[in-house]
């Protein structure tokens, strides 16, 4: 396990934009990018832990999904390899999902 380079997709960055506009605090989101990119035991232990990270199913195969704030409704999809951490997408339940 190595420290992960960040990337974003397109539909991240579009997220972002869309969450911005709403006025939402990033810090939150910015803390799990930076366990992800860490990729350390105990950094992926906090991710499992405090943000209920977990492997997706379906369409979303070969993704993961954490909480990115531990109360409401905030989510991070992201895949990675051995090298890079790629940001997917960030938002809601019904906005991710529907």
């Amino acid at each position: 396990m190595g420290h992960l380079r960040i990337e974003y997709l397109p539909s991240f960055r579009k997220d972002i934009k869309r969450l911005d506009k709403k006025h939402f605090d990033d810090a939150p989101l910015s803390e799990v990018i930076n366990l992800i990119a860490e990729n350390t035991p105990e950094a992926l232990e906090e991710l499992r832990r405090h943000h209920r990270m977990h492997a997706l199913a379906g369409n979303w195969a070969g993704s993961r999904e954490c909480h990115a704030a531990n109360a409401g409704d905030w989510l991070l999809i992201w895949t990675s390899d051995e090298e890079i951490a790629l940001m997917e997408r960030t938002g809601t339940h019904d906005e991710l999902f529907r």
